[in-house]
């Protein structure tokens, strides 16, 4: 095995352990919220099991393992849901975690708000923005521009508001109309997360999106 792939697999294993380690030490929490610095919040609120309209929803842990990965990078804030309380903070009209984070949000001058998802890994894009046609991102195209060239430069199929348009009850579209910031409900495909024969996507994908926090924390 070479260098770049020893390198690779413990990537893999690292970006595993340590999402396993976070949830470990905060399985007792509703959400965790990691303060930061900067005028960028990230945020994992399908990282664990929800309840939805009764109903058992599995988690999205390649969400909550992306969305820590970025964080250690950036120093950015973080908020993540860390057990299941019988709702779904991404879905739900109102929830604990969407009230605290619109607080935070409002006390720590926040601009800018990425809200971490995965798609199955069945589907075909690599991909997804929800900007809910635009109103989330504030009808501010500059870095919704730069975000998607940088996916796409990297060889990442992408698409806009489908399957996930990130409207007005998801995290991403509540905080956008209630805080009036520029948010966005990141979507990407689950692969290239949770399947170590993709660890050089998922290299590339946490170095974009830590390269995008970058230049927002300067904007």
């Amino acid at each position: 095995m070479s260098a770049n792939n020893k390198e690779l697999a413990t990537l893999c294993k690292k970006v595993k352990r340590e999402r396993k380690a976070f949830l470990r030490k905060n399985s007792k929490k509703d959400f965790v919220v990691v303060k930061g610095e900067g005028s960028v919040v990230l945020s994992a609120p399908h990282g664990v099991e929800q309840l939805r309209l009764g109903k058992k929803k599995y988690g999205e842990p390649g969400s909550l393992a992306l969305a820590l990965q970025v964080q250690k990078k950036t120093g950015v804030h973080l908020f993540a849901k860390t057990s299941n309380k019988g709702d779904d903070a991404n879905f739900d009209v109102v929830s604990p975690y969407k009230e605290a984070l619109k607080r935070y949000i409002k006390e720590n001058g926040i601009k800018f708000l990425i809200d971490f998802h995965s798609l199955a890994a069945k589907r075909r894009i690599d991909v997804n923005f929800g900007v809910n046609w635009g109103r989330n991102i504030q009808n501010d195209e500059k870095l919704f521009d730069i975000m998607q060239d940088r996916f796409k430069e990297s060889g990442f199929g992408i698409s806009v508001d489908n399957p996930f348009a990130g409207g007005s009850k998801t995290v991403a579209g509540n905080v956008a109309e209630d805080c009036n910031i520029w948010t966005i409900q990141l979507e990407i495909n689950s692969k290239y997360i949770n399947n170590k024969k993709f660890a050089e996507y998922l290299k590339k994908i946490i170095d974009i999106l830590s390269g995008i926090v970058e230049f927002m924390k300067k904007s």
